[in-house]
C-alpha cells in the first residue's frame, strides 16, 4: 500500500539510509524515487490500459458500473459481437470432420 512522504522518510531513516535522505535534502532525487529504489513502493502507471480500466472499473459503484455500461454502450456491444463471433469460429474450425 501507498504511504505518504512522511511515511517514506520515517522508514528511510529507520532504514539507516541518510545517504537518500541527504540527496533528497539537497533536491537531487525525490522521496518518490528514493522509495522506489528501497521497494518501499512500486513505479506508478505504465499498465496496460486494459489493467487500468480494470482497476478502476471493480472500484466503482453499481451507479458508476451502470454509467459507464450506458455511456459506452455501442463500443461495448462491437466488441462482444465481434468477440461471439471470432469465439464461434474458433468453435467451428476445432470441430472434428465429418
Amino acid at each position: 500500500m501507498a504511504g505518504t512522504n512522511e511515511d517514506y522518510l520515517r522508514r528511510l531513516k529507520q532504514d539507516g539510509r541518510s545517504d537518500l535522505i541527504e540527496r533528497i535534502e539537497r533536491g537531487e532525487i525525490s522521496v518518490y524515487a528514493a522509495a522506489l529504489k528501497m521497494g518501499y513502493r512500486k513505479r506508478r502507471g505504465g499498465h496496460p490500459r486494459a489493467e487500468q480500466i480494470t482497476y478502476h472499473y471493480s472500484r466503482a459503484t453499481l451507479t458508476e458500473k451502470r454509467r459507464f455500461i450506458v455511456d459506452n454502450w455501442s463500443s461495448v456491444a462491437h466488441i462482444v459481437s465481434d468477440l461471439a463471433k471470432r469465439k464461434r469460429e474458433s468453435d467451428e474450425a476445432q470441430k472434428p470432420s465429418e
